[in-house]
């Protein structure tokens, strides 16, 4: 028993973390930023740099902000559920209860 290695199993995070983001939100952050990289790019092999940055980093910014403001508001989890919601058809997403549409 002298002389053996003890290890202990801890749980690793192998979440991605981008600016405070968490879950759905993160990839949403991480596509933002490439495809403005890609823009920019583009934008400044076509034109001006000025006209690049003057381009993509306000709107980069914004959608950065959005998502922020997402994150500190509902969180991953309800963002997620709210989004299935807008895909389910109209019938299952009433707003109204039925006995309240049936009087009517």
């Amino acid at each position: 028993m002298k002389g053996k290695k003890h290890y202990r199993i801890s749980k690793v995070d192998t979440k991605l973390y981008v600016k405070g983001f968490s879950g759905v939100l993160v990839y949403k952050a991480l596509y933002a930023v490439l495809i403005s990289f890609g823009g920019f790019t583009v934008i400044y092999l076509l034109t001006s740099p000025l006209l690049a940055v003057f381009l993509t980093v306000p709107l980069l910014l914004f959608v950065l902000y959005r998502l922020s403001k997402i994150q500190r508001t509902m969180g991953p989890e309800a963002y997620q559920k709210q989004k299935i919601a807008k895909q389910l058809p109209q019938f299952i997403s009433m707003k109204h209860p039925l006995k309240k549409i049936i009087k009517q």
